[in-house]
């Protein structure tokens, strides 16, 4: 197999379809070394149905770097991939929205989760260049790419596999999102339903007030002063000296007063 000719072939095939996207960084043989700049078409709706990528504001590319080794296409080529970004809008821009948008806050001040963040934003290439890689390596073995031009197929791998990942997270941020959402609406309903009340949890809070506000010492004093100053019962009942309003509902009370009326301590 002629080298030479097989790769510079490629290497002008490739300047034909990427015009723009190409780079040529070393055009001589047994070297021969270029990148080609992939831009990623995720917020076309027209390609990928998802509302939420159309919040997106910033570009994803993908620089994809080949080096041929003498002997390629019968040796697999170096690969390295880099991903970049660029804003939609001009910084200048950017940097003022920034500076004028303010976090809202809901009436328990919690931050408003939907204003937040940008779930489209919030994804980086980074975090998935090394299983790409992986992918694309086990494509030449896997389609025996080896002795034939394969670098076209390799970018249209990576450019595929790249947008479909994309969504993936996205999607999965999405539920995350949605499950925080539905997280904080249970913590804020529960501020309304309130805990329900036992008899025992009752008795337990009674004794724990009583002695904060020390009623029983209270109590105790006006018992003293009730016996010292010869109180009528109603009159007990009716200051509280007993206890017996704590203790009782409204018909007990009712009952009770009536009971007392003639009684003498």
């Amino acid at each position: 197999m002629d080298y030479i000719a097989e790769q510079e072939q490629e290497l002008e095939v490739l300047e034909s379809i990427y015009p723009d996207e190409l780079e040529v960084l070393n055009a001589t043989y047994p070297d021969i070394k270029f990148s080609v700049t992939l831009k990623l078409e995720l917020n076309d709706t027209a390609i990928h149905d998802n509302d939420l990528l159309m919040s997106l504001s910033k570009v994803h590319l993908l620089e994809v770097t080949f080096q041929f080794p003498e002997t390629y296409p019968d040796m697999a080529p170096i690969i390295h991939i880099n991903p970049l970004e660029q804003s939609l809008d001009d910084n200048s821009e950017s940097d003022e929205d920034e500076d004028e948008q303010e976090d809202e806050y809901d009436e328990h001040g919690n931050i408003v989760l939907s204003k937040l963040e940008n779930l489209a934003d919030n994804i980086s290439f980074k975090d998935y260049i090394e299983e790409l890689t992986s992918i694309v390596r086990d494509q030449i073995d896997s389609d025996m790419l080896l002795g034939m031009q394969m670098c076209f197929a390799l970018l249209a791998t990576i450019k595929e596999n790249a947008e479909n990942w994309f969504l993936e997270q996205l999607d999965e941020l999405d539920k995350q999102h949605t499950l925080e959402i539905e997280r904080r609406e249970a913590q804020e309903q529960k501020k309304f339903n309130g805990t329900p009340v036992t008899k025992e949890s009752y008795l337990e809070w009674r004794a724990t007030f009583r002695k904060e506000m020390h009623l029983d010492e209270r109590d105790k004093l006006r018992r003293l002063e009730a016996h010292n100053g010869k109180l009528t019962g109603k009159q007990m009942f009716e200051q509280g000296v007993a206890g017996t309003i704590d203790d009782t509902d409204d018909a007990e009370i009712e009952s009770m007063t009536k009971e007392l009326d003639d009684v003498d301590i």
